[in-house]
């Protein structure tokens, strides 16, 4: 778990709270979500009121003798006296009157409301844990006090002295509002840039949105408490509800009392915010018995209801409806959002802290109103910011993103027939302007799946009363509208949700003859329509290019292109002939029926706008890619010409009917959706062409149509999201003729298999068995552990991905993963170039208010610590990401790309296609692309999870290959070696006992390869020539005749042994992305050499042995037919397991080249970081089984005295020097007789490690926003590189390392030498300098505990320590760094060596400014 606060370990309670409640009654509890927020905004305001009694009653609250924790009991009640009924929310507030705000530690009400919400927040992790635990709910013998609210929460403070006990005078003092800890609904990420806290905590979305609008609107948290309490979360179970309850009219989810809910109601006319009373029933158009009689469907629409959804209008359940959710999966998630919302209240209280820091210029802002008596306060910039807000939404019909607080079910009244239709309401946040809105979900609408927690968007009209009615006629409300989906997967997801949301999670190298095909014809199809005058020879012509570009998926499919060729050539005049037809503005073939009642329509293409559009629309919760984006014009009998602009859809088989055909339809039903978006345009109807049939069909937008693909669309995003939080699939369809046929028959099997399912549950009989049977407990268990982890880091990029959705329309905020205010560079008339090589275009990027920033910066110009990276380009994007480009203000994303070339004054970025502006004209086009002002967001592929998931669940798939690794890795058998081989008949064993330049380590561990049956591991420690070791195993087994497959996460791995082996004269392939491809190599990539045809590439991979490629490549075509007798993984120990297991799959044996002891795999969640993600395949079976590794000990690349500190710390002196000149080895300067004595004692050659201690300086570290940097370690660093350069050493031999990106870019614009390496140390792990000088950022005036920070992790610590050759150079703090015991050892060691360098402030020359160059990097 995450490190939490520290609480005492002894606990008192009143004895009020622990009296009974006779009345058996549930009460509203007044030490829920709504205390806090009740008791955080009243210090607040006490606060601002009297700031001169602050320290009295801090005094007060410090000198208390009832300073301690409330106990957790699970026998206290709500109530603080018998009888005494409904708690007075109002005095439960005011008993805190006296916890103020205390100068040094923040307020103190801040503190116990924290301290409490943790509490509680325990009580349910633990009853997550335990199911028998009893802390938050009692449960006789029926279970039925599972569906009410509890009665038996922990009690935080019911008098004002309990309140002064929740946290004790020391711990309030001294306790950091800072979040250490952890909920299901919260991520965290251990950042490079880590600004204001060690560790940069991420949470939820909801958590985030909330502290953003509670930050902005304090009154809106009275709000929010009265939605959030304790009581409203807990959700009553279908199966569990008592006859009696099961009569009433009302079924409320998570409803507050009337006297609540009336209690804290906000004026609409003060800052725009407004209570909505959903006690109050809508107004209904007609008589009650004609709505009701709207239930039934006037048309039967193929997309009305969501088939696993049956919607019945006269029966309602008896409580609350599951919706398909299992009782104990659904009271899981909702204890989840429980968590979640704590964390909310939480979050607002630690960030509303800097409210009571500036006391007086506070109270001197704020404006007093009364709200039902209850003085409340509005910044005067808020006021402004809700009445402006306020007209955004108010307005004509819109869409807004709203935060679901309450979901409530009811029914209507009887009509004439007696039939009772249900409806639900949700009661809304609408997350910009903090007003509340009511939504009523009738007939169809009803099924929607909604939970309190949840994100909606609602496209249409609200009443003056802040209400909306969405039904078959009106509005629509979108459920979860930032996962995007595309229009294929909802169209296919009807038959089976199961098989579609598996499409979604999974991804694999399979290749289909007939999908290849549909590909290859659609580009033809494309290219003809985009042509002015195609003719046959063209298409012809364009359909041999086509083929060349995919020869590799040709290879991987078994076949010619010579086969393809005849097909497409079969299929060309029909595609040429429908283009000539549709062209032809007198065409007079058979109209198109669009099924109007105009009957059919004669349709003439004017203009084809684009091809293979992406759109993006987070609107609708919707992504696409179109075939066709055409206008056309539109004649009907009356000869009358429409213009309009639709999507045209290609199918190159024949008009199928029932499941295939609604399909069909619902792809460009959904394209109309996103087209109307993209255009702001209605478009009301598409093109279907079937190649095979030759028939076009016309479909026309209903609204009956839309209604039941936007619920289906809701439904899928559910199954998504639980799948990916809960891990539960839908259900199985049990329809054993489709799921014969399925793709997914296997790891859907093993799937149900490993979640508990049993044969009879599969529907599949024999088939399921046959497919499962394998499996073991403990195999399930491995599968689902892993399957969470994998969710779970997977959700700190997805959270990252949404944020770019959800802030669409919005102004966003800036991040090191994005770049903003950015201008096409106008140097050039025409916007792009175009790249010769894979015909993209490539568009160069400028900052729009530093046109000219390159040139018109001198060389000895001065640079402003203070200055802000955002007016460069200074971010963690890098050549070869995948980047999403958007117009700034956000509300339109034009295209995605890869950059290409990326420095401090501009970005490439490489398209596909030319950009273009959807509502521009063509003749404008280049115009508007200048003008425009430009947004580049990291796109964060999801796709190496997706990979992840599959590599996972193959190891359980009933294969011999399977089965093999299966033993090894999931039941940890031990390996096996070849012990019998007569070794002087091997010419692999002859070779290795020959070569002289291996030492006798390397040679032993080549041996363990060559007589390995299973795997080996190779553990190499810093400088021990692990790569040639590599090398020569690599020749050793080619002796052989073996096939090798070289691997490892990173390119740069890869790459590194590829050019040791080029340098050997061994032939390879290396696969992969030409622009990520070491330069060195490329021409070892199939692109680049003469290969025409599938025979080519067939004859050159049987002729090669070795063939190279990354860990997550390993789904490219080239593989698909591919097998090798091993697999070598270097970086095996920075790997993470599921990447481990993919290239392992390709090999019957396996060597893991690594090292556990250096930095281990990148893990961000904290959750699964702590529950074994971050322990790799190596460090799994090298403790299994030690005597499966063979150590490299004999290093060749530091100094005895830089060796020493790594060999003390970590590995237990194991390591030792190769040779007397390495251990030797000092650093050559020229004369230092110029230099400053500082400077000569640094540089001293003698002196192989160097501490420059910084605490006399001072160097204390700064803060930038969410960046952590130190300016005066930056100058210190920047003055020794360049004294070392004008000494005699070279800048391709110095590195600079430090923990934190910022301060990496910080020193990059201090230090003008480009050929100097400066990264983080992260980044450096694999590389060597001669001299390397590292910063450790880390130093204040009263340094705490770093353990948590970057600095703690002993991983990251022994990477810095073994990068430098001959000199090392540390800057830092020794007294902020003793903090942290390994550095504590380190500082002790150096000074064993004599090389602490304590250097006096006279010494320093810095006066706040640095050095800036004009050569960027």
């Amino acid at each position: 778990m995450a490190p939490r606060r520290k609480h005492n370990a002894s606990a008192s309670s009143s004895s009020s709270s622990k009296k009974s409640n006779p009345s058996n009654q549930p009460q509203p509890c007044k030490f829920g979500i709504q205390h806090f927020f009740e008791r955080h905004t009243q210090n607040a305001l006490l606060a601002s009121q009297n700031p001169k009694n602050v320290s009295a009653s801090n005094a007060a609250v410090s000198s208390s003798p009832k300073a301690k924790p409330v106990a957790v009991s699970s026998s206290q009640n709500l109530n603080s006296a018998p009888g005494s009924g409904p708690v007075d929310l109002e005095r439960s507030v005011l008993t805190v009157q006296n916890a103020r705000t205390n100068s040094d530690s923040g307020p103190v009400g801040t503190n116990k409301a924290v301290s409490a919400i943790q509490n509680l927040k325990h009580s349910v992790n633990s009853q997550n844990a335990d199911p028998n635990n009893k802390v938050l709910a009692s449960r006789d013998t029926n279970n039925e006090s599972q569906n009410t609210p509890p009665d038996n929460l922990v009690t935080v403070g019911a008098t004002a002295d309990e309140n002064l006990s929740e946290v004790s005078p020391e711990i309030s003092k001294s306790m950091s509002l800072k979040r250490f800890k952890f909920s299901p609904g919260m991520l965290i990420k251990q950042s490079q840039d880590d600004g204001s806290e060690e560790v940069t905590w991420k949470i939820s979305p909801v958590n985030e949105r909330l502290q953003a609008v509670s930050k902005h609107i304090p009154e809106m948290m009275r709000v929010l408490a009265d939605s959030s309490r304790l009581n409203s979360l807990l959700l009553q179970q279908c199966s569990k509800t008592s006859p009696a309850k099961a009569g009433k009219d009302e079924k409320i989810i998570s409803s507050p009392t009337k006297k609540a809910a009336e209690k804290y109601l906000v004026s609409t006319n003060r800052a725009g915010l407004k209570r909505v009373n959903l006690d109050q029933e809508t107004g209904f158009s007609g008589n009650e018995s004609e709505l009701t009689s709207t239930v039934v469907a006037t048309r039967q629409s193929p997309f009305r209801t969501p088939p696993s959804l049956s919607y019945c209008h006269d029966k309602i359940p008896n409580a609350v409806a599951c919706n398909g959710a299992s009782d104990q999966l659904g009271l899981r998630q909702h204890k989840k959002a429980l968590l979640e919302l704590l964390d909310q209240v939480e979050d607002v209280i630690s960030v509303e802290d800097s409210l009571s820091i500036d006391r007086k210029e506070f109270s001197s802002q704020v404006h007093n109103i009364n709200v039902d008596g209850m003085p409340v306060k509005f910044d005067p910039a808020v006021r402004r910011m809700g009445i402006n807000l306020q007209n955004d939404v108010t307005g004509a019909s819109s869409h807004c993103s709203f935060l679901v607080l309450e979901v409530s079910e009811r029914r209507r009244p009887a009509d004439s027939s007696g039939a009772k239709g249900p409806y639900k309401v949700l009661r809304l946040l609408n997350e910009r302007t903090g007003e509340e809105r009511a939504v009523y979900l009738w007939e169809d609408w009803y099924c929607s799946v909604v939970s309190p927690g949840d994100t909606v968007n609602v496209i249409g009209e609200f009443d003056d009363q802040g209400k909306c009615d969405i039904d078959r006629d009106h509005n629509f409300i979108i459920v979860h509208p930032d996962i995007l989906l595309s229009g294929t997967r909802v169209a296919a997801s009807f038959s089976c949700p199961r098989r579609t949301v598996l499409d979604e999670r999974l991804k694999f190298g399979e290749y289909s003859t007939a999908a290849l095909i549909g590909t290859l014809l659609h580009q033809i199809f494309q290219a003809g329509l985009m042509k002015e005058i195609p003719t046959i020879t063209f298409l012809k012509e364009y359909a041999t290019v086509v083929l060349q570009k995919n020869i590799e998926s040709l290879y991987a499919c078994g076949v010619n292109e010579w086969d393809m060729h005849k097909t497409f050539t079969e299929a060309i005049p029909k595609l040429l002939d429908w283009i000539i037809t549709f062209k032809d503005p007198q065409n007079s073939k058979a109209p198109i029926d669009f099924g109007s009642d105009d009957g059919p329509r004669k349709v003439h293409l004017s203009e084809v706008i684009d091809i293979e559009e992406m759109a993006w629309a987070p609107k609708y919760g919707l992504k696409g890619m179109i075939d066709a984006s055409v206008r056309v014009n539109v004649k009907s009998d009356k000869n009358e010409a429409i213009e309009k602009i639709m999507p045209l859809e290609f199918k190159t088989g024949k008009i199928p009917n029932g499941q295939s055909s609604m399909e069909h339809s619902a792809q460009v039903l959904l394209y109309t959706l996103l087209m109307s978006e993209r255009y702001q345009k209605d478009i009301d109807c598409g093109l279907l062409y079937y190649l095979q049939s030759d028939q076009t069909q016309g479909i026309t937008v209903r609204r009956s149509d839309l209604v039941g693909l936007i619920m289906r669309r809701n439904e899928l995003a559910n199954d998504i999201l639980k799948a990916s939080t809960m891990q539960q699939l839908p259900p199985v369809t049990q329809c054993l003729s489709m799921c014969k046929g399925c793709r997914h028959l296997n790891v859907c099997s093993i799937y149900h298999k490993a979640h508990g399912g049993k044969t009879e549950s599969s529907g599949l009989g024999d088939v399921f068995d046959s497919h499962t049977r394998h499996l073991t407990v403990p195999h399930c268990t491995f599968l689902r552990h892993w399957e969470r982890l994998i969710d779970l880091e997977a959700k700190e990029i997805e959270l990252a991905k949404k944020k770019i959705w959800r802030s669409c329309g919005l102004k966003r905020e800036n991040s090191t993963f994005s770049l903003s205010s950015l201008v096409l560079d106008a140097s050039d008339e025409l916007p792009h170039q175009k790249s010769l090589k894979d015909n993209r275009f490539i568009y160069r990027f400028v900052h729009g208010d530093l046109p000219s920033f390159s040139l018109q910066v001198s060389d000895r110009d001065t640079l402003s610590i203070a200055s802000s990276p955002t007016n460069t380009m200074d971010c963690t994007l890098r050549s070869g990401d995948y980047v999403i480009l958007s117009t700034e203000s956000g509300d339109l994303t034009i295209a995605s790309g890869v950059i290409t070339e990326i420095s401090r004054s501009y970005v490439s970025v490489s398209f596909s296609k030319r950009l273009r502006i959807p509502r521009s004209n063509t003749s404008s086009e280049a115009q508007d692309l200048f003008g425009q002002v430009w947004r580049i967001d990291k796109d964060e592929v999801l796709t190496s999870f997706a990979i992840m998931r599959f590599n996972l669940v193959q190891l359980f798939l009933e294969s011999a290959q399977s089965t093999h690794l299966r033993k090894m890795i999931v039941d940890l058998e031990a390996p096996k070696f070849d012990t019998g081989c007569v070794f002087s008949q091997d010419p692999a064993i002859s070779y290795i006992w020959s070569e002289t330049k291996l030492n006798d380590d390397q040679r032993r561990a080549i041996l363990k390869i060559l007589t390995a049956k299973d795997y080996t591991l190779i553990l190499g420690m810093p400088g021990t020539g692990k790569t040639s070791t590599l090398v020569h195993a690599v020749k050793a087994l080619l002796l052989r005749g073996t096939s090798i497959l070289l691997t490892s996460y990173t390119n740069s791995a890869v790459d590194n042994l590829l050019i040791k082996l080029k340098a050997q004269g061994i032939d390879f392939v290396r696969i992969g992305r030409h622009e990520v491809v070491h330069e060195e190599v490329q021409g070892n990539c199939l692109s680049a050499m003469n290969v025409h045809s599938v025979e080519d590439v067939k004859i050159r991979l049987d002729q090669v042995k070795v063939v190279a490629v990354t860990c997550l490549g390993i789904t490219s075509p080239l593989l698909a037919n591919k097998r090798f007798d091993v697999c070598i993984m270097d970086e095996a120990g920075q790997t993470s397991l599921p990447v481990s297991l993919g290239p392992l799959m390709f090999a019957s044996t396996f060597v893991l080249v690594g090292d556990h002891y250096q930095l281990p795999p990148l893990v961000q969640c904290t959750e699964a970081r702590e529950s074994g993600m971050g322990v790799s395949l190596f460090c799994r079976l090298s403790e299994a089984h030690p005597q499966a590794i063979s150590a490299l000990q004999s290093q060749y690349r530091m100094c005895q005295g830089i060796m020493e500190l790594s060999n003390t710390l970590i590995y237990g002196d194991r390591l030792r020097c190769g040779s007397s000149e390495i251990a030797k080895a000092k650093l050559k300067l020229s004369s230092l007789i110029s230099c400053p004595s500082w400077i000569k004692e640094v540089l001293n050659p003698n002196k192989p490690v160097i501490f420059m201690d910084t605490d006399f300086l001072p160097a204390f570290e700064a803060r930038e926003q969410k960046t952590l940097n130190n300016p005066t370690e930056a100058y210190i660093v920047a003055e020794i590189t360049e004294q070392l350069v004008n000494n005699g050493i070279r800048g391709e031999d110095i590195g600079i390392i430090t923990p934190y990106n910022s301060q990496a870019n910080l020193i990059r614009r201090a230090i003008c030498i480009t050929s100097v390496e400066i990264h983080t140390i992260d980044k450096y792990q694999g590389r060597d300098k001669d001299c390397i000088l590292l910063s450790f950022v880390r130093s204040s005036e009263n340094p705490r505990d770093c353990s948590s920070s970057l600095l703690g992790d002993w991983h990251r610590i022994n990477v810095a320590l073994t990068r430098a050759k001959k000199k090392l150079i540390m800057v830092g703090s020794c007294k902020t760094l003793s903090k942290v015991p390994l550095l504590k050892l380190l500082i002790k060691k150096v000074e064993e060596q004599s090389g602490i360098l304590s250097v006096p402030k006279k010494d320093i020359n810095y006066r706040g400014e640095l050095k800036r160059c004009s050569q960027f990097r």
